[in-house]
């Protein structure tokens, strides 16, 4: 008889949620689950007694990497901006597009339970500071840096910071959730868009009535 393969409990989380976020949960099967890692729908129940278990576990825990943007803790802010807020939204827009598909996969299952409480997000959000707000603020000290070696020219730099965060999260959400573009427009292309508006100003001074 052939050993059952073993996998471990990140394995089963992680091939559990691939299949919530990408089926639902009514659509994604034990079956399927199993397939993904090359285990039979009885080993994953070693994990979690039920498909429901096996679901809270897998959308409600907190993965290790919820922070793309901790890189920027190794510019000193006398580099070139442009090319760093490029690859701001290179890490994040990838990151937030997985991230949405499951929070769209858990509203869908929890809004139908009774008695559930808050619907689990993918970090604890007691945990203080959390991932978005580590994320936001990364990318707040770097421009305060960028701001001191005058790089940048900005009033605010947490406000400038939410701003930017703002229009990739918007991004995102457009494209996703509301499908807003009959043909999804690439990332490169939006952000060309982004850091010319940041780097050249849209109003042209003197165009505005007063």
């Amino acid at each position: 008889m052939g050993r059952t393969p073993r996998v471990t409990r990140d394995q089963v989380l992680g091939a559990a949620r691939e299949a919530f976020v990408e089926r639902g949960f009514d659509g994604a099967t034990l079956a399927d689950i199993g397939s993904r890692i090359a285990v039979s729908p009885a080993a994953l129940l070693r994990h979690a007694p039920t498909k429901r278990a096996l679901f809270l576990a897998a959308m409600g825990e907190e993965e290790p990497d919820m922070v793309p943007l901790e890189f920027l803790k190794g510019f000193s802010g006398r580099e070139d901006p442009v090319p760093i807020l490029r690859s701001v939204g290179e890490a994040l827009v990838p990151f937030l597009e997985t991230k949405i598909r499951e929070v769209v996969a858990r509203w869908v299952y929890f809004k139908t339970l009774r008695g559930i409480g808050r619907m689990p997000l993918p970090f604890d959000p007691k945990r203080r500071p959390t991932p978005p707000q580590r994320n936001l603020k990364f990318l707040e000290d770097y421009l305060r840096r960028a701001g001191r070696h005058g790089t940048v020219k900005i009033r605010d730099s947490r406000a400038s910071a939410l701003a930017f965060l703002a229009t990739l999260h918007s991004y995102v959400f457009l494209q996703q959730v509301m499908e807003v573009l009959e043909e999804p427009m690439p990332l490169d292309q939006y952000l060309d868009a982004v850091l010319e508006a940041w780097t050249r100003g849209v109003v042209v001074e003197g165009g505005r009535t007063r």
